[in-house]
């Protein structure tokens, strides 16, 4: 039923440290709160990445484009409870500036954030997460995100089908 929802924006879930990160693939990600900036991302319950975030309470929230594909699709199939998924992957893991978990340097932005809430949902946990700081590349140089420019990764549903955007603003 959850797939007439379909397309979703796919971001990256970065859990872990520096040492050893572990992203995760989501497309269940959701604006909260502008003041104080919050927003939300269920995690399945068998998830290592659940674990982490459990036990760290932080994460960070990675904006991926299109260029990014492989390495989505790494970081969604391969588990980081019985392999290391950043050696799979081709991105470059750096410190976050206020959290624990790493970002992703070639995300065309990273949201940081602390969990302040933890929601049980059926088979999912959803964390709620306090944005306490954000990075970003030249996809959002003026604030907002230049669909023009850079193909933002939508997964068109479950599985290996993926889409992006166009550039095409319509006004009602």
């Amino acid at each position: 039923m959850l797939g007439y929802l379909y397309p979703l924006r796919t971001y990256l879930v970065v859990a872990g440290t520096i040492e050893n990160p572990n992203p995760m693939t989501a497309d269940w990600v959701v604006p909260l709160s502008f003041n104080p900036p919050m927003l939300g991302v269920a995690i399945g319950k068998t998830r290592h990445t659940r674990k982490l975030i459990e036990e760290q309470k932080d994460f960070v929230i990675a904006v991926p484009t299109v260029e990014l594909l492989k390495d989505v699709w790494v970081a969604g199939t391969v588990s980081g409870a019985k392999e290391r998924k950043a050696d799979k992957m081709s991105v470059t893991f750096v410190e976050s500036q206020k959290v624990k978990a790493p970002s992703i340097k070639e995300c065309q932005a990273n949201l940081e954030c602390r969990v302040v809430n933890e929601v049980e949902t059926g088979d999912h946990i959803f964390f709620v997460g306090e944005i306490v700081n954000v990075t970003h590349g030249d996809a959002f140089s003026d604030g907002k995100p230049d669909t023009k420019n850079y193909k933002f990764l939508m997964h068109a549903f479950t599985g290996s089908n993926f889409t992006y955007q166009s550039d095409e603003i319509l006004k009602p």
